[in-house]
């Protein structure tokens, strides 16, 4: 099922939403997104977090 992340669920002033079909795969993209448009190296604790705010992108 694909699921979908958006920086503006962990406070970011952001409107870009991340989807992929699996939770690897979009920690891999919002990584990517993270360094590229914000500056942030994601470190473990940035990623649990952002994994807090994942969902379906179905629904």
């Amino acid at each position: 099922m694909p699921v979908e992340f958006r920086c503006a669920d962990v406070g970011v002033a952001c409107r870009a939403a991340t989807t992929a079909d699996t939770p690897e795969e979009l920690v891999a993209k919002v990584a990517e997104h993270a360094k590229t448009k914000h500056g942030v190296e994601l470190n473990q604790t940035l990623i649990d977090y952002a994994v807090t705010e994942v969902r379906s992108s179905e629904g």
